[in-house]
């Protein structure tokens, strides 16, 4: 991980102007949880230890959480937040027009060393793009939980079918897909309704969803994927308790 930060440390440090500059690395100068990249490398280590120091593996860490910040950057603008993680946002700071135009700049940084892993890589995260447009429409037009399976899934089902793209796993990736996407649905109903004290139902439902996708890939890795089974059964449990999407959390 902290290979992964480094790398993302140097994304526009010398870009001008300064104003766009500070716009495109206010994220990444203030992160979060990092949950994606940490997904990515937990999952990769499960299925081949051998692969997690692979730059291939550490640069797609770095391009999935980019493009996570390319969704904050959106959604700010689109739901006018003047802070985020109790600081201010950086369309509060230099204006909506940055804000976007920052966005702008990280998806075509994205794309330009997406390139360097290969074009198979390029197409499925010019898929999830789209989805996360959809996803953002969906949630312009108060469709919530439609927006759920696109707002904030693709990204989450991207850091575990991104390692298996790159390291040729193909038999693992269309149930990786749908445990990501459940994972993904289950992290934006825990941020929708976090504050609210409404029980869902779905979050148990979904959860046994996932565990039932877990347990298939157990089937093809056997016990070695261990680690990444404890990071998932940690994710539920922060989820039915309604405190995973709060910042301490991870």
């Amino acid at each position: 991980m902290e290979r992964v930060k480094a790398r993302l440390n140097k994304v526009g440090e010398e870009l001008e102007p300064i104003s766009l500059r500070k716009a495109v690395r206010h994220y990444i100068e203030t992160p979060g949880k990092l949950l994606r990249p940490l997904l990515l490398l937990t999952f990769t280590y499960s299925i081949d230890r051998r692969s997690i120091m692979d730059p291939r593996i550490l640069e797609a860490a770095a391009i999935v959480e980019l493009l996570h910040v390319v969704s904050l950057l959106q959604d700010d603008v689109m739901d006018q937040h003047d802070q985020r993680r109790g600081i201010k946002t950086p369309r509060a700071m230099y204006g909506d027009g940055r804000a976007i135009v920052a966005s702008d700049w990280l998806i075509a940084e994205s794309i330009k060393m997406a390139v360097n892993l290969g074009a198979d890589v390029v197409t499925y995260l010019a898929d999830v793009a789209q989805r996360l447009s959809v996803g953002q429409a969906l949630d312009l037009e108060g469709e919530r939980d439609k927006a759920a399976e696109f707002k904030t899934a693709p990204l989450i089902e991207a850091a575990l079918v991104m390692p298996l793209v790159i390291l040729g796993r193909r038999e693992l990736i269309e149930t990786a897909k749908k445990l990501g996407t459940k994972l993904g649905i289950l992290y934006q109903y825990s941020d929708d309704y976090s504050d609210e004290n409404v029980e869902r139902l779905e979050t148990k439902s979904i959860a046994n969803e996932i565990g039932k996708y877990l347990l298939k890939i157990k089937e093809h890795v056997g016990d070695a994927i261990a680690p990444f089974e404890r990071l998932i059964k940690y994710l539920i449990g922060k989820a039915l308790e309604g405190t995973l999407t709060v910042s301490r959390t991870i």
